[in-house]
């Protein structure tokens, strides 16, 4: 018999939900982690970054104190202390999961797994990605950072270029920027946020550009030299920090007998399966959408297979937030991914929480079937969004309609109330 029912290949959101559920069912379990637990999301993704952008947001209201009548006078950035808090955060979260595993009697291994070694009824593999490498613009941890030299900063730099606009490059951006940096962002793509809904892209642009954050798009980095680049368009940047963020790649090196594609994704079925009847794949390893959340629900239906049992994700229903200032969220299509599909728009200037808040910029698309007034899916920027877009996703995977939407009472004031709203829009 096998020393373990299960055993997991990575600490990290699938890699940890996974081993926690699999305890719960009795299974015997085992997590091999070489690093950090908690994985690249507790450690230098989701946890470290959203902590930056809640001191960036504390120094905002700071900034703005005076139109709630309040002078202050004197205050500055202590970066030091921030990157302390954001380290403390991350270390009691770590000492949590830890502690978890303690309690459900999860064996921890904090060593790097061989597969053939493993002695194991099932294996998960659920390794996660790294940032991805630019020929001739690789990581040297001191000019040139990955998002992950980012957090390790011993001070904000006064000129900082971020080569790729996405969700981690935008993030950033906004951060830095409050923080006091010269920011500027180029962007390959059409837009800024190239996987969301234009308009969304083109606010948050109309709004880095206002802040002096400066934006090119469809521009490239054709030459770099000791923090000066030259772009595509002609132009010259001059950058004490070179952040490229342009893309993650999976960490599946070392993993003998599962297939991958050609760019290292392991391939797996609809139950997570790889080609070895015994072994699984969830997370950003597997490629697709690489989000902690969409990892934890992977692992999740891997082990209820590994179990016995039917479970599945539907891919069309999964939130994104974006913690740029204001937030971005969304959740299911956009109705340029529709047919026989509508958008209706409300602002937050409509709001009078948004106008207590001080916070009126932006707006909460849905995008309703015209047909069978269904929600499609839904795209916001604004105050807290990143909050409000739970209340659509059930919307969207359960079918309901706007019609039903609307007839729900929001309290006021509160920003929720633009989801009514909208919803209520003819």
């Amino acid at each position: 018999m096998s020393k373990y029912d299960l055993a997991v290949i990575g600490a990290g959101p699938g890699g940890y939900a996974a081993a926690v559920e699999a305890a719960g069912l009795g299974m015997k379990v085992a997590v091999y982690e070489k690093d950090a637990v908690g994985g690249v999301c507790l450690n230098w993704g989701c946890i470290p970054t959203k902590a930056l952008s809640a001191t960036a947001a504390v120094l905002t209201n700071v900034q703005r104190s005076a139109e709630f009548g309040i002078n202050v006078n004197g205050y500055e950035l202590d970066f030091a202390k921030a990157q302390e808090r954001k380290d403390n955060v991350v270390k009691k979260l770590a000492f949590g999961i830890e502690m978890l595993f303690k309690a459900k009697k999860i064996e921890l291994i904090k060593a790097e797994a061989k597969i053939d070694k493993v002695d194991a009824k099932n294996i998960l593999i659920a390794t996660g990605s790294s940032p991805l490498q630019l020929p001739g613009m690789e990581f040297d941890g001191k000019t040139i950072l990955s998002s992950t030299d980012m957090l390790g900063l011993e001070s904000v730099p006064k000129s900082i270029l971020i080569i790729g606009g996405g969700a981690i490059g935008c993030e950033f951006a906004s951060t830095f920027k409050t923080f006091g940096a010269d920011v500027t962002i180029v962007e390959m793509m059409e837009q800024i946020l190239p996987t969301e809904d234009a308009e969304i892209a083109r606010k948050l642009e109309q709004i880095f550009k206002k802040k002096g954050i400066k934006v090119f798009t469809k521009t490239t980095v054709e030459k770099m030299d000791k923090g000066k680049a030259i772009l595509s368009n002609g132009s010259m940047v001059l950058a004490e920090k070179i952040l490229v963020s342009v893309g993650r790649v999976p960490s599946s090196g070392g993993l003998e007998g599962v297939i991958r594609d050609n760019k290292g994704w392991i391939k797996v079925d609809k139950d997570f399966k790889t080609n070895s009847k015994n072994i699984y794949a969830a997370g950003d390893v597997i490629g697709g959408i690489l989000l902690a959340h969409v990892a934890s629900r992977e692992a999740l239906c891997a082990v209820s297979h590994m179990a016995g049992k039917k479970s599945t994700i539907n891919y069309n229903v999964i939130p994104s937030c974006i913690f740029t200032y204001p937030e971005i969220a969304s959740v299911g299509l956009t109705q340029k991914q529709t047919e026989g599909a509508r958008s209706r728009k409300f602002l937050f200037s409509a709001i009078g929480k948004a106008h207590v808040l001080g916070e009126t910029e932006g707006f909460i698309k849905l995008v309703v079937d015209t047909k069978t007034d269904k929600i499609l899916g839904a795209q916001m920027i604004g105050p807290h969004v990143t909050e409000l877009i739970s209340e659509i996703a059930p919307c969207v995977q359960f079918g309901l309609t706007s019609k039903k939407l609307a007839s729900v009472i929001h309290a006021h004031p509160t920003l929720s109330e633009a989801i009514q709203e909208c919803a209520s829009v003819s």
